[in-house]
């Protein structure tokens, strides 16, 4: 499956499976982050596309990151970074077409309909190409744990 980040700023879209491109750069707000990769730097990327970088391998704990325009450090030293990336991704959808919507209430932007409770779509995230021998990692076990609970309490 290969993940496409269409970057706002910038409008560009970069395939994170083979290797990182960007086809426009501009000034990007200091929200924005960037990855050093082997061909120079990348991005911008949105938070929650750089927590998909790091689901699928692409950003290592070693792997230099900056902010907006601040200095180059690892990934691991951003806080919390690896653990968010581990926790699940809850996804409103409509419940008359199914695409995906913001938190009800709202209006479907494609059909229209207004959305008091919207489907769940909760989706368990893990790290790809971590040596862990297939075992979840702790925190891994304490999401997994979390969202037994969480599925528990809608299904009553």
């Amino acid at each position: 499956m290969t993940y496409a980040a269409k970057s706002v700023a910038s409008e560009a879209y970069i395939c994170v499976k083979c290797s990182f491109h960007e086809s426009d750069r501009r000034e990007f707000p200091m929200s924005d982050w960037f990855v050093q990769g082997p061909d120079g730097d990348i991005g911008p990327f949105r938070p929650s596309e750089l927590l998909q970088l790091v689901r699928i391998g692409k950003v290592k704990p070693e792997t230099q990151v900056r902010k907006g325009d601040s200095a180059w450090f690892e990934a691991s030293s951003v806080g919390g970074l690896f653990e968010a990336a581990m926790r699940p991704t809850i996804e409103y959808l409509c419940p008359g077409c199914g695409i995906p919507v913001r938190e009800p209430p709202c209006t479907c932007a494609e059909c229209g309909r207004e959305i008091h409770r919207a489907k769940l779509r909760i989706t368990e995230n893990t790290i790809v190409g971590e040596d862990d021998g297939g075992r979840p990692s702790q925190a891994g076990r304490s999401v997994q744990r979390w969202l037994k609970k969480v599925r528990g309490k809608r299904e009553e």
